[in-house]
């Protein structure tokens, strides 16, 4: 059971395969997109792979270089400052009132280390001189001193031919070093210190200060040499330091407050957004010495921290790079290698579906033909374009369509002069055109034009056969709808059989509604007539039912299907008792559709040929069929002339 059912999967899915041309076309497509999807797929990882290592290796560098940088710097402040405090406990800088050696060395110092922002001393009596720098390089001496209880500032600019030019004076300029932070702290610890970072003297930007203390003979602090180290001067120090094409370079707090930026210090916006991206990396520093990741705004960042140590504050150099960085180019590279396979795929594609479409055109051109052909179209011309297997077959399948035209044709001329029943059943059944017949239970329909004779003569030959053609052209559809066969035309009138040479269970029904549907098929007719101002005509149907010998009747010459018996007689007697527009049926015929039909008081009649009376019942009405409406039959009329034998 199991192996019959996987043979019946297989078959549908037989027939259910694609056309081979294309089914060959898709796979090469198909095999060469996953081969080169998996090498370019392999090479790109293995290429972002490399570039992740080089970005690595360039942080690593990035961070300790800056790291060693920075801390060469603050340690030559450091030393600047120790050495300047050592000059001032020997007295060689500090004379009694005589500030031109210490002038001297502050200027020199701050000449011989660019990264410097200020080199000072002030003692306890509040005595301060101080060389600074400004953004510009501009280098000024600063002195201010106790006078009179309070402090008078002299402030000159140092020229570059070293002459002064005076910048500022100040009867109180109320600055006491020993007021100061960095003096109090120098004082306490007693050894040289490095304060917090604060906002340097003249909106210099954000700076530390290395404070050393100087001592007197009793051990006491008598004064404080100080170095001042700007931290946007360490930003210059590293500003064209490129990392990435977007890579940053920090330095920050442990707590992750920013301190040093490629901006600087300072509230711009850039600063601004660097701080907040310093901190979120801080946020996530690992335990290990490693570069590490971590999301901001939406955005993953490459870090890489290296702590450094100014005094007792602890510091972290960090290098962040958006790992599009290492990402886009990898990428981008990625994306046109991409764009060129699907390109060559598209390629592929194209030739393969034009190799196939040139391959299967004709095959789907002999299809459509072929449904042409299934659908009764032989208006087919089926023309072989090529020598192959396919123009072998375009030529049978011509062959097949000629003969195909040749049986129509012969159906449709033998159907002119036949009915199409028995047509059709000869051109299947040749044993159909033997002599000989059987008995059968026919409804019989007979038709007549009331007064034809008289009408002739007074329209002539010509107008009455195209009259006549008008009105049988009118009678045969209806006829064919109502599954009747045409067993003749007798001039003027029609005889119809149902149940010959095929029977229905219904043929009495049938019959019935064909002869009211004539009826009214005429009553049209004749409406038609009088707007084109021609004659009308009146018909008389006669009904009846009974056995018949049906069959084949004539010589091996010609033959005609007929049927022949008593009850054929009859029904032509009773189409004869009919005046124009009247229906009449035989009591055999009513008595089988007596519950779909409507009749008058039947009335015995004698007809020629039938030795008992026959009662024939004038119809009045049919039931309707599903989804009809039933209409009354019309009254009898004899307007054209009197009832033909009568």
């Amino acid at each position: 059971m199991v192996a019959l059912t996987t043979l019946s999967a297989l078959t549908r899915s037989l027939r259910r395969r694609p056309p081979f041309t294309l089914a060959l076309v898709g796979l090469v497509v198909l095999l060469t997109g996953l081969t080169g999807a998996i090498i370019g797929g392999v090479a790109w990882r293995e290429q972002r792979a490399r570039s992740r290592a080089l970005l690595d290796a360039a942080m690593t560098q990035a961070a300790r270089l800056t790291a060693a940088h920075a801390d060469r710097m603050l340690e030559d402040a450091a030393a600047t400052a120790r050495l300047g405090a050592e000059l001032v406990q020997q007295g060689q800088l500090d004379r009694g009132g005589d500030d031109r050696a210490l002038e001297r060395f502050v200027l020199a110092v701050l000449h011989a280390h660019p990264h410097l922002s200020w080199v000072s001393y002030g003692d306890r009596q509040n005595r301060f001189l101080g060389a600074w720098r400004d953004p510009r390089d501009n280098v000024y001496l600063n002195r201010s001193f106790p006078d009179r209880g309070r402090i008078r500032l002299e402030e000159d600019r140092i020229l570059a031919d070293g002459r002064r030019e005076a910048v500022r004076r100040s009867d109180d300029h109320r600055y006491r070093p020993t007021e100061r932070p960095y003096y109090r702290l120098a004082e306490a610890r007693r050894a040289p210190v490095w304060t917090e970072p604060s906002e340097f003297y003249a909106g210099g930007g954000l700076g530390i200060t290395c404070a050393a203390p100087v001592f007197d003979v009793l051990g006491g602090v008598k004064g404080v040499f100080t170095v001042d180290f700007s931290l946007d001067r360490l930003a210059t120090a590293f500003k064209d330091l490129k990392v990435s094409s977007r890579g940053r370079v920090f330095v920050t707090t442990a707590q992750g407050a920013l301190l040093v930026g490629h901006e600087g210090s300072g509230a711009s916006r850039r600063e601004v957004i660097d701080a907040e991206l310093a901190a979120a990396a801080m946020r996530q520093v690992p335990v290990s010495d490693a570069t590490y990741e971590f999301e901001h705004q939406g955005e993953t960042y490459l870090a890489r921290a290296v702590p450094i140590s100014v005094g007792d504050l602890q510091w972290v150099v960090e290098v962040v790079v958006p790992t599009t960085d290492y990402t886009e180019h990898v990428d981008a590279e990625a994306r046109v290698a991409l764009a060129l396979g699907v390109l060559a795929l598209i390629l592929a594609v194209t030739g393969g579906v034009t190799l196939a479409r040139w391959i299967a055109r004709p095959l789907r051109e002999l299809a459509r033909h072929a449904r042409r052909i299934r659908h009764g179209d032989l208006d087919v011309t089926v023309v072989p374009r090529s020598r192959d297997e396919i123009g072998v077959l375009a030529r049978a399948m011509g062959d097949m369509v000629q003969a195909l035209r040749d049986r129509d044709f012969i159906r449709e001329t033998f159907g002119r002069y036949v009915s199409p029943e028995p047509a059709e059943q000869c051109l299947r059944d040749r044993d159909a055109l033997q002599l000989g017949g059987e008995v059968r239970e026919v409804a019989m329909l007979m038709s007549d034009l009331r007064g034809f004779s008289e009408l002739s003569e007074r329209l002539g030959a010509p107008a009455m056969i195209g009259l006549l053609n008008e009105y049988l052209a009118k009678m045969t559809p209806v006829i064919i709808q109502h599954g009747g066969t045409i067993n003749e035309f007798i001039g003027d009138g029609i005889f119809v059989l149902f149940g010959a040479p095929f029977g229905r269970p219904d043929d009495a029904e049938r019959a019935v509604r064909c002869a009211r549907a004539m009826q009214d098929a005429l009553s049209q007719f004749n409406a038609e007539s009088r707007q084109r101002r021609l004659s009308e005509l009146s018909m008389g149907i006669g009904l009846h039912v009974g056995s018949v010998v049906a069959g084949n009747i004539g010589s091996t010459e010609r033959v005609k299907y007929g049927v022949v018996g008593p009850a054929v007689n009859l029904v032509a007697r009773i189409q004869a008792l009919t005046v124009g527009g009247e229906v009449l049926l035989s009591d055999a015929l009513r008595r089988l559709v007596a519950s779909k039909i409507e009749v008058a008081e039947g009335r015995p009649e004698r007809v020629k040929g039938v030795r008992d009376v026959v009662m024939v019942y004038r119809l009045l009405g049919v039931a309707a069929a599903p989804g009809r409406v039933s209409t009354p039959a019309p009254e009898p009329t004899t307007s054209i002339a009197e009832t033909r034998g009568r």
